[in-house]
């Protein structure tokens, strides 16, 4: 009957609804809690509540004024290798998008990243053209475009290769890629969860065939060679600034 769910969609569905319900009365009994908490207070508390809160407003504030004077709040593209590495140690979170021009992909992760990044001011939001950065290719083992680094501290703590964690299509909104970073602990995401997310890994599961296959030969993605080019950093600069990065097990 047109109208009716599938089993499936409803079942879905029920599931986000009671989450989301749960959500709802965990924050009713939170608000509660503390309303309790107010009651019970004198004077002298109230008084030493606005001071803790003048003060966290102003570590809210000289802190959001760092990071828009360290590129928070845009989306922008690092044009050297040394630019990365100033930028994984400047910024405590930080989200890196390796691009190629003739990969059309890559254009939509722009485009979701270049709204994301104004509405998450405790993250930095860069790219870097894949093809100009060998040196960090290698090191980084980009074999699939677009990848994307989570950088927490200075250490990249996960890589994001193609569509697979977004639900394996190219439909996806802005919100599901920052439920997914928020998965990898690089910015704060509050929304309801996406459907269909797996629990254990915090990806999206996929909708159906995944047509994301963007894996290319390193000299496709390494035009150049492998040698290192001049003014860039050695690799024990490089292990330095990347501790922490697992590299993966098996076969090359």
């Amino acid at each position: 009957m047109e109208g009716d769910l599938d089993p499936r969609h409803a079942k879905v569905k029920q599931a986000y609804e009671g989450a989301l319900l749960k959500a709802l009365a965990d924050k009713e009994r939170a608000m509660d809690e503390q309303m309790k908490a107010l009651e019970n207070m004198d004077e002298d508390d109230f008084e030493k509540l606005r001071e803790k809160r003048k003060l966290q407003l102003q570590k809210a504030a000289a802190l959001k004024q760092k990071n828009l004077l360290n590129g928070h709040g845009r989306y922008m593209e690092l044009s050297t290798q040394k630019e990365f590495f100033d930028a994984a140690k400047g910024s405590k979170q930080l989200v890196v998008h390796f691009f190629r021009g003739a990969t059309w992909r890559c254009q939509i992760v722009d485009r979701h990243l270049g709204d994301l990044a104004p509405q998450h001011l405790e993250t930095r939001f860069v790219k870097i053209d894949a093809e100009k950065s060998p040196f960090l290719v290698e090191r980084l083992n980009i074999v699939m475009l677009p990848s994307i680094l989570c950088i927490k501290d200075g250490k990249t703590e996960h890589t994001i290769q193609g569509f697979d964690e977004f639900g394996g299509s190219d439909e996806f909104p802005p919100e599901v890629m920052a439920y997914v970073l928020s998965q990898h602990k690089v910015l704060k995401y509050d929304g309801p969860p996406p459907d269909d997310v797996d629990e254990d890994t915090g990806a999206v599961r996929p909708q159906g065939v995944n047509s994301i296959d963007m894996r290319r030969g390193k000299g496709a993605i390494r035009e150049g060679g492998n040698e290192k080019q001049a003014g860039e950093e050695s690799d024990e600069e490089m292990d330095q600034y990347l501790e922490g990065y697992e590299e993966p097990t098996g076969d090359e």
